[in-house]
């Protein structure tokens, strides 16, 4: 156990470089895709703990009002809290980022361990050939790049398995509870993996059905069975009845409803079959280039764990050895590839028709597939299937054979893959701006400007949210809040920023820029800051006469271009607008 200790360590420090060397610089992920919004949830956790409360409602987004929000990595939150509370949120979250891939490899070598004993007896360094293929995977590097912290989780599946696998061996009431526990681990961690692990475990029991009928003992099955499963549910079910309240009603923030899954479905996530198995960074479909977006969907499960996991497959001399990982990666790979057949940036056709997939099926058939916006994530049990057998095939090589093809596998995951290594980083410094904000004592909003950037990398200003604490109308992936298209000044400020007023016309509608900026005060809004350095020139120059204009010259310009105004907001008590729309529409002007 300890050289695996240390070994999957050292691999996750090579993971995550130079996170190691530099824990504080910057927040692993790029910046234009979802660090943003997972480090404010990191905080946003924090903070709701500190007062008593567990996270689910929220007013610091979607100024005005409150709305309800279930953070979708909370089990990382929670658990990194005394680390949050010592350090910050940069730390608690690149600390579940470097956990998540050493967990990964740990939880992969105990499974590898485990099948390789059982088949081969030993293992022990076979085993850590599985565990980097499966830490080391390309789609987890991949959803690192992307700040996506939950999806790194995965060593949760490996565990989970391991609990099943032996459960299935021997059930017994100890083993049950064993795997319940993981089982819950698993799904609190990510509810894609813990569907990952009940789908696993039917896998299992199936393949047990058939292969081994005449062994297992199914008079005394039934009751050990039931605790596995009525624990598992008892422990995740509170967890999944508050994630699943978080989505409905206009007040939440994150709704998934079934037709916002299936256009993601069809012309966003979509699993490209040649992306399984093509090397290098070229991507399909490329996001960047279709909608703008940095990021990746990687699907790459790399030649060498291939070759591994078949020579593995075939040293499994009896069928009923090779039935559970045959099904297995049979059912994940068929369900990763999403509704539809798509193969090198197209949808294959016969007859001018989509050539349909079991996805389809399972989305039409269960309720909990039309929450699914994201199957080439079904590629993690695939890998983790193909770990397992890699260890096998390794541990059928002589020991030098083994460590050059470990060699290999880490030289392709991280230089030869589609994933990019180092992973980006995102920065941690905040503007000038932020600490004046935070000083006033006066409560109110701010409104970040400009309005029209692409909505993850606008999630910048959420986490200057953790700076200064004021509520902002802006959401987590929402284009346009909807109180800001109701006021005049912000419909023409994002006219200007998007470069259709390059000049401002000779007379401009006093009133409604005036009323219109007051409007956002009486809404609560106590500053408008701008940042320039967002901005092209010319649009900067527009957007900042429209304010002068419509608020008056602004009260400081900070050294590093942020241009600040302070509003006088309501005294508390003060009569308010009868409604948001109101406070945010002009007034007609008198005749």
């Amino acid at each position: 156990m300890r050289p695996a200790l240390v070994i999957t360590f050292l691999l996750a420090v090579l993971a995550t470089w130079p996170l190691a060397v530099d824990p504080l610089g910057g927040l692993v992920g790029h910046p234009g895709n979802d660090v943003w919004n997972h480090v404010w949830g990191y905080w946003w956790v924090s903070e709701e703990v500190k007062k008593g409360y567990f996270p689910l409602l929220t007013d610091l987004l979607r100024f005005p009002g409150t709305s309800k929000l279930f953070f979708i990595d909370t089990f990382g939150a929670l658990w990194t809290l005394p680390v949050q509370w010592l350090a910050g949120p940069v730390a608690a979250y690149n600390l579940s980022i470097f956990v998540g891939f050493w967990l990964a490899g740990l939880g992969a070598w105990a499974l590898c361990r485990h099948v390789v004993a059982q088949r081969f007896g030993g293992g022990e360094g076979a085993s850590l050939v599985g565990a980097a293929t499966f830490m080391l995977a390309p789609h987890l590097l991949a959803q690192a790049y992307n700040g996506i912290s939950e999806t790194i989780t995965a060593g949760t599946l490996a565990l989970a398995t391991l609990g099943v696998l032996r459960f299935a061996e021997r059930p017994t009431f100890g083993r049950a509870v064993v795997a319940a526990l993981a089982a819950a681990l698993c799904m609190l961690s990510n509810n894609y993996y813990g569907l990952f692990a009940a789908l696993g475990a039917g896998v299992i029991g199936l393949a047990l059905a058939v292969a081994r009928w005449e062994r297992v003992n199914w008079r005394g099955l039934p009751i050990p069975a039931l605790v596995l499963a009525g624990l598992a549910v008892a422990l995740v079910a509170p967890s999944l009845w508050l994630f699943q309240q978080s989505l409905e009603g206009p007040s939440a923030i994150v709704n998934r409803d079934p037709d916002f899954v299936w256009r993601s479905l069809i012309s966003h996530n979509i699993t490209d079959l040649v992306s399984v198995f093509r090397p290098g960074h070229v991507y399909s479909p490329d996001l960047k280039a279709e909608h703008g977006e940095d990021l990746l969907i990687v699907t790459y499960i790399g030649w060498v764990p291939l070759a591994l996991a078949t020579f593995g497959l075939l040293s499994l001399k009896r069928w009923r050895d090779r039935l559970p990982w045959v099904l297995w990666i049979g059912l994940f790979g068929l369900l990763m590839l999403g509704p539809y057949l798509y193969v090198n940036g197209a949808y294959v056709t016969v007859d001018d028709r989509r050539i349909p997939l079991p996805f389809l099926a399972f989305f039409d058939a269960f309720p909990i597939f039309a929450r699914i916006s994201h199957p080439f994530r079904f590629v993690v049990p695939v890998q983790l299937a193909v770990a397992v057998l890699a260890s096998l095939g390794a541990r059928r090589l002589p020991p030098r054979w083994a460590g050059a093809a470990a060699a290999l596998l880490v030289v392709e995951a991280l230089k030869l893959s589609p994933a990019p290594w180092p992973i980006a980083r995102s920065p941690t410094e905040m503007p000038a701006s932020t600490a004046i904000l935070a000083e006033d004592p006066v409560a109110g909003a701010v409104l970040d400007l400009p309005m029209g950037l692409p909505n993850l990398e606008r999630a910048i200003y959420n986490y200057w949210q953790i700076g200064h604490g004021r509520p902002s109308p802006y959401s987590l992936n929402e284009p346009n809040p909807e109180v800001l298209d109701r006021n005049h000044l912000t419909r023409a400020l994002r006219v200007a920023e998007a470069g259709r007023l390059d000049e401002l016309p000779p007379t401009l509608p006093d009133l409604d820029l005036v009323v219109s900026g007051r409007a956002l005060s009486d809404l609560g809004v106590r500053y408008v800051v701008m940042h320039e350095r967002f901005y092209l020139r010319e649009r900067a120059k527009t957007s900042l006469e429209l304010l002068r204009f419509a608020l008056g010259p602004e009260t400081l310009t900070t050294p590093d271009g942020d241009h600040v105004w302070r509003l006088e907001v309501p005294e508390p008590g003060a009569a308010a607008p009868e409604s948001a729309a109101d406070a945010a529409a002009p007034a007609e002007p008198a005749p």
